[in-house]
């Protein structure tokens, strides 16, 4: 088989998630941060038919990106990428040396604080800001007025510089503020359907991909 532009795009974010994955039968390519802070979970064109565990995956993307136009075979215990005129026998890693999340993805949740659609440029905006500002942290705040807004803070440093944008003028009239640390959104470009639950989770969904992060204690 052949991977495409998506599926080399999701596979490298989500070595920046765990440096390890494990390919499952079916379509679906998932992954879990080695803290357990990030599960990620993402719909792909190619169908695999076995199991086949990759110990880096960075080191794996590099390998493929040695071909032009590779055919990616899965074999019984290695993987072969080849051309027509050159090839690598690329082999598994023991599934027991990779980091795999739960076998199934998380549950909707019941009953969420909020739910809040919102839209890719926002999110790049305020992680670039936190970046600029040096803050460790996002957060999705409301003090009940029906305004979400989506924040680059330092949730330990009251006094600490702070970037918002209005994500929502028309949301939840409860209070929350929902902190989520920056090296945990790890995220593909793309716009997101957010759930916020007082179980200490938020859940990002695009039509392809999804995330489950954990929230900050100071939440």
């Amino acid at each position: 088989m052949k991977f495409n532009e998506e599926t080399m795009s999701v596979l490298k974010s989500f070595s920046g998630i765990n440096p390890g994955l494990i390919f499952k039968p079916g379509n679906n390519i998932r992954t879990m941060s080695p803290q357990k802070t990030v599960i990620a979970s993402a719909v792909v064109e190619e169908t695999f038919e076995t199991n086949a565990a990759v110990y880096d995956l960075s080191r794996f993307l590099a390998s493929v990106s040695l071909f032009e136009s590779p055919d990616i075979k899965f074999g019984k215990d290695r993987f072969t990428i080849a051309d027509k005129q050159s090839s690598i026998s690329y082999t598994f890693a023991a599934e027991n040396m990779v980091i795999a999340p739960p076998v199934d993805d998380i549950d909707e949740f019941e009953n969420p604080i909020a739910v809040v659609d919102v839209a890719w440029d926002d999110i790049q905006n305020v992680i670039r800001a936190a970046g600029i500002l040096q803050l460790p942290e996002i957060a999705f705040t409301s003090t009940g007025n029906g305004v979400i807004m989506l924040a680059a803070v330092d949730a330990q440093n009251p006094t600490a510089d702070r970037f918002d944008v209005t994500i929502a003028d028309d949301g939840t009239d409860a209070v929350f503020n929902m902190i989520i640390k920056v090296d945990n959104l790890k995220l593909l470009p793309a716009n997101y359907k957010v759930s916020l639950s007082d179980q200490g989770v938020a859940h990002f969904k695009s039509t392809k991909v999804q995330y489950w992060i954990a929230l900050s204690a100071k939440s």
